[in-house]
């Protein structure tokens, strides 16, 4: 069944948005949802008419963004599909966790699986057995390189260009000379890598040197841990020039470091949750480079897959970096 054109334009929160509707039902696909993407994600037949069992896997209830991944997820199945059925996970940061919860979705039946896989690699055996079982898969926030028979979409902002917005924002901001601390995200994520891949590529060739990367694993109280380390290492006010930061949950560790130790560092940090907004807008943050929760999204591609309808193998969301200038036009959208 060919996909239906979008019929209506309407203002949402004084801002021109253009949002979809089937059968004058309206799809408001997120803030951070291009027309691009939203054109590519607009269901082929009417809400009602799809109905199966939807089980989601977020990668944990830890962090702020598993939370808000786990509440819109949701939301959405209950605004948008009245006769789909969904189960939700919590992965709690653990392949094996993920794994056995994989295992038991296919046990259950479940007809699309829609998953934010915790460690890349690890997933593998995982994923194997679920496209055994003939169950399609989506996979949120990050994807299981070298199994990509294994998943049908994913569904993210692009980490790498995410690092480049963040390093280029560094080299612009010191002018292309200085010291700058990488906090890294987990070893085995493949949005860390990315992430960093991306820094590097955009100071490449610049007066930019990066003088420690530690991982702080996604956690606050790391964040703390390894920048109250990394002051004590660069003790004197010229040794570090700007810390980019790869989650806002490590952010907010790292202000508490330098607050304590009286040091005023720029940070360049990478998510965009409701905290890091105020942050910026307080000056603690120099900027924050988005990375949306990937829903509603997520589900409306799961549902797609399920329905056996065509989607690109990568539906990309959108990345803007948000200063103390813009901020105010993302603040309540983050969804966590």
């Amino acid at each position: 069944m060919e996909q239906r054109t979008p019929v209506s334009l309407y203002r949402n929160d004084a801002e021109g948005r253009e949002v979809y509707s089937i059968e004058g039902e309206p799809i408001d696909f997120g803030l951070y949802c291009g027309n691009e993407t939203a054109q590519l994600l607009i269901p082929a037949k009417s809400f009602s008419e799809y109905e199966g069992i939807m089980g989601v896997i977020v990668s944990s209830m830890r962090f702020p963004y598993g939370g808000g991944t786990k509440t819109m997820a949701e939301d959405t199945l209950k605004t948008y599909f009245p006769n789909m059925d969904y189960i939700i996970g919590n992965g709690d940061g653990d392949s094996m966790t993920q794994s056995v919860i994989i295992d038991d979705y296919i046990a259950k039946g479940v007809d699309v699986l829609v998953i934010d896989p915790v460690e890349k690699e690890a997933m593998i055996p995982a994923f194997d057995r679920i496209s055994a079982a003939g169950i399609p898969v989506v996979c949120v926030d990050r994807y299981v390189p070298g199994v990509p028979l294994k998943y049908h979409s994913v569904v993210k902002a692009d980490d790498v260009k995410i690092g480049e917005k963040a390093g280029e924002y560094v080299v612009e901001l010191l002018q292309g000379e200085g010291r700058v601390i990488e906090i890294q995200g987990a070893p085995a994520a493949s949005n860390t890598n990315d992430r960093h891949i991306g820094f590097e590529q955009a100071i490449e060739g610049t007066g930019i040197e990066v003088i420690a990367s530690p991982y702080a694993d996604f956690l606050q109280t790391r964040g703390l841990n390894e920048m109250e380390d990394l002051l004590q290492r660069f003790p004197d006010e010229d040794d570090i020039d700007a810390i980019y930061s790869q989650s806002d949950v490590m952010t907010m560790g790292i202000i508490q470091a330098l607050k304590a130790a009286g040091r005023d560092i720029p940070i360049v940090s990478i998510d965009a949750q409701e905290s890091a907004l105020d942050a910026v807008e307080a000056g603690d943050i120099a900027a924050v480079i988005a990375y949306p929760i990937p829903m509603p999204a997520g589900v409306f591609a799961g549902v797609k897959v399920m329905a056996g309808e065509t989607i690109p193998s990568y539906l990309e969301l959108e990345c803007p970096v948000i200063t103390k200038e813009n901020v105010a036009e993302y603040k309540g959208h983050s969804g966590y």
